[in-house]
């Protein structure tokens, strides 16, 4: 695990490095909006889905350091970041505090969370149309839309204090986290030109790892403290959240990670050693709960 936190570390810094390079400076004018684009960019996180995406891209035969695989790093960063400055504002989740640090709208103003998140997500789409891959354009914006991210975020929203199934849990994870963090691993594979039959096998990989990755959270918000995850603790439980451990309970969850985190291993494979930030990836996630 030390050369997966290596690799996380190194992937962080030049993501971060080439997101310094793309972001407007705090300086240029209208100075709020960018001021809040970089306070959000820059609170925190492991960069996880960028590390994915590299993972991917130096798997299927790109090499670390590629301009075209930093860029769109960076944007897969920014859009991450959008998502959660508008899931923290009060018409979503109300959230104080992200990454122990106060939410956009506490720190800045509602309006302008809404507006700098509309324009990290309007930026990065700029680029990755730099990038000159319209397939990859077009992947984000398959993973973002309604039958992605935002249709996972609608149903959450929807169901929130009424009873649902566990396929209806399975539906907002599946498309409000998954659905990002598989593109990541898309990404980065279609940007080193890999195989229809390795694109099939690092799409399941992404969306168990994905939905993975929710569940832990799910169990996270049950079990840690607001300390340890850097927002309010028990949140989800409080506001009546479709969330696993809420359908299944906590054992099953923890086993159903697991199950996952197994799934995703066997999705990779057949890449051998060549895929082991990707098996440490997704093992990385799951002991979160260990």
């Amino acid at each position: 695990m030390n050369d997966l936190m290596q690799y996380i570390k190194r992937v962080s810094k030049a993501t971060d490095e080439t997101l310094e390079k793309l972001l407007p400076p705090e300086t240029s004018y209208p100075c709020s909006i960018h001021k809040l684009m970089r306070y959000s960019t820059f609170a925190g996180g492991k960069r996880v889905r960028p590390c994915l995406l590299m993972a991917s891209y130096e798997a299927c035969g790109g090499n670390f350091g590629d301009q075209k695989a930093l860029a769109a790093s960076a944007a897969l960063e920014m859009f991450h970041t959008f998502s959660l400055i508008h899931d923290d504002l009060p018409c979503m989740d109300d959230d104080d505090f992200r990454r122990g640090k106060p939410t956009a709208h506490k720190a800045f103003s509602e309006a302008l969370a809404v507006l700098g998140g509309d324009a990290l997500c309007i930026a990065a789409f700029e680029i990755l149309a730099s990038i000159g891959r319209v397939d990859i354009v077009s992947e984000m914006a398959r993973a973002l839309g309604t039958s992605g991210m935002l249709g996972g975020q609608v149903v959450d929203i929807e169901s929130e204090g009424k009873t649902v199934t566990r396929e209806t849990v399975e539906y907002i994870h599946h498309n409000k986290t998954a659905a990002l963090i598989c593109s990541s691993v898309r990404i980065g594979a279609m940007l080193a030109g890999a195989s229809d039959e390795v694109m099939k096998n690092l799409t399941s990989y992404g969306n168990n790892v994905g939905l993975a990755f929710q569940v832990v959270d799910d169990i996270l918000d049950e079990e840690s403290t607001t300390e340890q995850l850097g927002k309010e603790a028990g949140k989800d439980r409080e506001r009546g959240k479709a969330t696993y451990p809420s359908v299944c309970g906590l054992e099953e969850s923890k086993r159903y990670a697991r199950e996952l985190t197994d799934l995703a291993w066997k999705d990779i494979s057949f890449l051998g050693s060549k895929g082991k930030i990707l098996h440490d990836m997704a093992e990385y996630i799951i002991t979160r709960i260990s």
